[in-house]
């Protein structure tokens, strides 16, 4: 293969794995190839790579037609085996696996039950490491630290035991009687369809406020080069300055203007006269009316038992009898004071003169945000015209920024109305796909409750949906506690490792924010990302490696004798891939923490390294026809391949 041919052996001084293990690498020596394998065996996913990525891995101008690359594991003290073969002829992938528990060799890859849920992509990140995830740890818009959290502390755990709750409800509701065995089954069936888009949804909206969220970052940038680009050229810098102003003035007016007009258009009044016209008239007709209030009924009463109506007409036993049976027909205390606070309500709101009417300022409001928008619009006319400017006159810089813009916030609409759609509040099933989870979640809770009392256990529905709401609860409490806790401990470490260049993490949001500044050096993120990993490795349940590419690349020399003297007490196992520019600081750090500390160094044998192989120690020297492993802390410590071109 590309990596050369030979095996290393990370066993220490008293025959189990050394706490710290450094594998000095020249550039050139297949340090990536390993790493890409050693991900590939453990979690056997090179069944799905291409011929072509297969074919690349062979060593250029050889002729084998396969490769194997074997990494063994002690998994709780027991042997565990992965074989990757590659067939270069055939173009394909297959895997052995040895285990205790599986009774031998199997012809295919096959981890024990309780390493599934560690041996994947994702979680390998957290413990094989390099800058690129370190990088995305503090990457707005990407999900890598709470991630990391999830997969370390096992959070995913109570929403297994939540599923599992669900599936024995399920399960429980699936044995109706004869009667209810079909509607059962369609409801079941129902329940799993919406469940499904549920979930879908759920994941589609974390992707577009993901996107939204990076999407927004990324084009302020995009937008402030290209403002600083045409602000910067004698021929558009005028120009760009006012329009600038006036679009910024536009922005201000729209977004002051905008809150009034729809504060005025909430209140039928404003929106056409007609309706104070009516409103008046609804009053004044009120006031026309005589209403008794508590005293009506005595009122009626007295009246019939008089010779004389109040009208002055005799009194006779049908008028009577008509007074008594309409007089329940007139309001009482109740309906009379509703209509006074609603006599009173129209004269406070609604204005005596067409002047201070509040459809006369909703006219005058719509009319200064059409200004408003003209001169927005005018504003980005001309800013887009000084760029077209600049572009036609051969500025492809601008030119590729201005076309990368666009594309962006084509996308960004895209995942915007995205986002609108799955949280529109409405509850109305307009029929076809339900794109709003509330809908979704609605229509969830009516299928749930037809199959609970279908199948006679309401009780149980209530029991399930108790477990379930304490387990959200709980792995949302248990994230936020550990957020704080890693919070804390991440600052304290960064006090000691960055004491002379002092950053602090803000939050943990999904990703790592750094207070009070936006970016950081390469050195300072891979800093961080060690850190906050380390933390979060030593709090989990399980204990992993830490497998680091360049463990010290872009670090300063103090930083790195703070970061080698925390290593070895925050994982049980340490192995660095590194080249000799890395060793000032660090390995004597790492060495001194460390009472078991292991040195090898592994170069390729070829004409250019044959005065490496002249000063070779006398023990600890493996040699194989493509390379030379040396186990000797001097040679490690002595290493240079610095005057070689090429190795």
């Amino acid at each position: 293969m590309r990596c050369p041919d030979i095996t290393i052996d990370l066993t220490g001084k008293n025959g189990t794995p050394a706490r710290v293990a450094l594998v000095q690498m020249p550039n050139g020596t297949g340090k990536t190839t390993t790493l890409e394998l050693l991900r590939a065996a453990l979690t056997g996913t090179a069944v799905n790579w291409t011929p072509a990525r297969i074919r690349e891995l062979r060593r250029p101008g050889a002729t084998n037609e396969t490769g194997k690359f074997r990494v063994t594991l002690l998994v709780n003290g027991k042997p565990l085996t992965f074989e990757l073969i590659l067939d270069f002829k055939a173009a394909s992938a297959s895997y052995r696996t040895t285990a205790p528990h599986s009774g031998g060799v199997k012809n295919r890859w096959e981890s024990p039950a309780n390493m599934l849920q560690f041996l994947t992509p994702a979680f390998l990140e957290l413990f094989i490491f390099d800058g690129e995830f370190a990088d995305n740890l503090l990457t707005q818009g990407t999900q890598r630290a709470d991630e990391a959290i999830g997969a370390l502390c096992q959070l995913d755990l109570l929403s297994i035991v939540s599923n599992t709750v669900e599936l024995q409800w399920k399960q429980a509701t699936s044995q109706g009687g004869p009667k209810s065995a079909n509607a059962l089954e369609k409801l079941n069936a129902t329940h799993d369809a919406l469940l499904a888009q549920q979930t879908r949804l759920i994941r589609a909206r974390a992707i577009a406020a993901s996107k939204v969220e990076a999407g927004t970052v990324e084009a302020a940038k995009l937008e402030k080069k290209i403002a600083e680009k045409i602000g910067s050229v004698e021929a558009t810098k005028l120009q760009h300055g006012e329009a600038q102003f006036n679009l910024q003035n536009a922005d201000n007016a729209v977004n002051t203007i905008s809150g009034s007009v729809m504060g005025l258009m909430r209140m039928p009044l404003a929106v056409h006269p007609k309706f104070c016209e009516q409103l008046v008239l609804l009053r004044d007709n009120l006031d026309n009316l005589r209403l008794p209030e508590t005293s009506s009924a005595q009122f009626f009463d007295d009246l019939v038992k008089d010779v004389e109506c109040i009208c002055g007409r005799p009194m006779t036993e049908a008028a009577a009898k008509e007074i008594t049976k309409r007089a329940m027909g007139y309001l009482d205390y109740d309906e009379s004071a509703t209509i006074n606070a609603l006599k009173s309500d129209i004269t406070r709101f609604v204005s005596p003169t067409e002047e201070d009417s509040r459809h006369t300022r909703l006219e005058a409001g719509l009319k200064e945000l059409a200004a408003a928008k003209r001169q927005q619009k005018e504003a980005k006319q001309t800013l887009d015209f000084l760029a077209k400017k600049l572009i036609d006159a051969g500025d492809a810089e601008l030119e590729a920024w201005k076309a990368t813009l666009d594309s962006l916030l084509i996308d960004l609409d895209r995942y915007k109305q995205a986002l609108h759609d799955i949280d529109d509040s409405s509850e109305e099933d307009t029929g076809g796909t339900i794109l709003s989870l509330k809908l979704v979640k609605r229509k969830l809770d009516e299928v749930k409750g037809k199959i609970a009392e279908l199948s006679k256990t309401v009780e149980l529905r209530k029991k399930t949906d108790a477990l379930r709401t304490i387990f959200e609860s709980a792995e949302l409490l248990a994230r936020d506690a550990i957020r704080a806790d890693l919070l804390r401990a991440t600052n304290e470490r960064l006090e000691v490792v960055l004491s002379n260049d002092p950053l602090r993490v803000e939050r943990i949001d999904k990703s790592l924010h750094l207070a009070n500044q936006t970016g950081a050096s390469a050195g300072q993120k891979l800093s961080v990302g060690y850190t906050f990993l380390m933390s979060a490795l030593n709090r989990g349940n399980n204990d992993f490696p830490l497998i680091v590419d360049s463990p010290a690349g872009p670090i300063d020399e103090g930083v790195r004798r703070k970061i080698g003297r925390l290593i070895p007490d925050l994982c049980t196992q340490f192995v660095g891939f590194t080249i000799n520019t890395e060793r000032p600081g660090f390995v004597q750090a790492l060495e001194k923490a460390s009472d078991d500390c292991l040195f090898l160094t592994m170069f390729r044998r070829t004409d250019g390294t044959k005065r490496l192989e002249e000063n070779l120690p006398t023990q600890g020297v493996v040699q194989t026809e493509s390379a030379t492993l040396v186990k000797d802390r001097d040679y490690f410590m002595q290493f240079d391949v610095t005057d070689v071109e090429e190795i």
